[in-house]
């Protein structure tokens, strides 16, 4: 498998949003990575090890794809955002990753290019909203070994859906300026997760259930903002509104520190036999 220096391309885009520009900076820079419990946890239970392949598909900047590749023999990590995916490639020097341009209605074609049972195991990180579970999770099914899973994880909610002071504030100044934010939870909520568990049960899936991981941590207010840029459309702004945004959001804000308790979920399913 070609390493890091490749970005290939796939076809549709289905219905996902394209990150891009300053938000992929963001993104990069403040979207909490996964901690090592989470990675040896998925790696132990589905046997991923040096001569596993895991596809890690909507991988944004690499959060989940880094680590893999430490435990891995191959990952692909794959994003229908070109500036994702080249964010993503700069920050890694692993020989061990393939970029591969393309969202989940392209994962059909792996099974064309890598062939039946070729991953250990797939993973999607907070973008599952972003998809169609269903027809999804029919396609993994034949592109995991037997024994393989998916793993759903939530690594953590949006910071502006939290019911503290400053998150709060987060929400109204970002209303202000760019609209209501998104309160959905992105595919964290109870509700969502219960729906995806029971797309996994559909397509075939054993042993689904969903364990948690989390912590809590304490966050600077660049890191509370940087988040929050992250997911919004930035480009709506002229520069001149960006700087009163900025400034707005920290005399809201305050000097911290601003403590999160971070949910962290974790769904699996087992592949019993390819599709």
């Amino acid at each position: 498998m070609p390493g890091s220096a490749m970005i290939g391309r796939l076809g549709g885009m289905g219905k996902v949003r394209i990150f891009a520009g300053d938000t992929v900076d963001n993104y990069a820079k403040h979207r909490r990575g996964y901690r090592p419990d989470v990675i040896g946890h998925l790696a132990a239970a589905f046997g991923v090890g040096a001569g596993s392949r895991v596809l890690d598909l909507g991988c944004g900047t690499g959060q989940l794809a880094y680590p893999f590749a430490e435990v891995a023999g191959a990952v692909i990590g794959m994003d229908p955002s070109v500036d994702m995916l080249a964010q993503a490639r700069a920050g890694s020097t692993a020989s061990n990753i393939t970029w591969l341009l393309g969202a989940d209605t392209d994962v059909p074609t792996l099974e064309t290019l890598l062939g039946k049972e070729s991953l250990d195991l797939a993973t999607i990180g907070s973008a599952l909203h972003w998809m169609e579970p269903a027809p999804l999770f029919a396609a993994l099914a034949r592109l995991l070994r037997p024994g393989g899973g998916v793993a759903v994880t939530a690594n953590g909610i949006p910071m502006w859906t939290h019911d503290t002071p400053w998150s709060h504030a987060l929400a109204e100044v970002s209303a202000e300026y760019l609209g209501k934010p998104d309160l959905s939870g992105c595919g964290t909520d109870d509700t969502a997760r219960a729906g995806y568990a029971e797309a996994l049960r559909a397509a075939g899936f054993t042993d689904v259930k969903e364990e948690r991981f989390d912590y809590t941590e304490a966050h600077t207010p660049d890191d509370v903002i940087g988040s929050l840029y992250s997911a919004a459309n930035l480009d709506a702004l002229t520069d001149e509104q960006r700087a009163d945004f900025d400034a707005a959001l920290r005399a809201a804000l305050g000097g911290g520190p601003f403590v999160e308790d971070v949910p962290v979920k974790v769904l699996t399913g087992r592949c019993a036999t390819s599709g």
